[in-house]
């Protein structure tokens, strides 16, 4: 039985295929290939966490700390020093006792922000379709020996 996706909700408000076709020719596979890197740098679960964070308004680390469940210190300073040093975030400090930094978007940070949402958009509109996938995937007799050798 495959998901059962509803052709209303999967419905784009763009057309991919000419963003496809693009990509294709970019040579985005290749480790060496400098969009391969831009992606390696934005696409992981704790810089789209911070990202969407950050859509809401300044934040202070604390705020993003609580706001973002699940993630640990060391990966929120690695995250916020790579979106900074990538120039999507800004981080500014204010000579206070104990110091004060907030966190903002940048403008490029503010334009990676759309495309985001639309990933969060399409996972939140699929969770039933991946749940049963899953559900399917797991309880099939074939999928416990699928990786192993042969």
């Amino acid at each position: 039985m495959a998901p059962n996706l509803n052709a209303s909700e999967a419905e784009l408000s763009y057309l991919p295929q000419p963003a496809l076709d693009r990509i294709a020719n970019m040579g985005i596979f290749d480790t060496s290939c400098e969009g391969h890197q831009i992606l390696e740098k934005i696409a992981n679960k704790w810089t789209i966490l911070i990202i969407y964070a950050l859509t809401q308004g300044k934040k202070r680390y604390s705020d993003l700390k609580q706001q973002i469940a699940g993630i640990s210190p060391k990966m929120l300073v690695q995250n916020l020093r790579n979106l900074e040093r990538s120039g999507l975030i800004e981080r500014e400090v204010f000579p206070t006792v104990p110091p004060r930094v907030d966190y903002s978007l940048t403008a490029l940070g503010e334009s990676l922000a759309e495309p985001l949402a639309i990933l969060g958009e399409w996972a939140y509109q699929h969770i039933p379709d991946i749940n049963v996938a899953t559900k399917l995937y797991d309880n099939s007799p074939k999928s416990e020996d699928f990786w192993e050798p042969k």
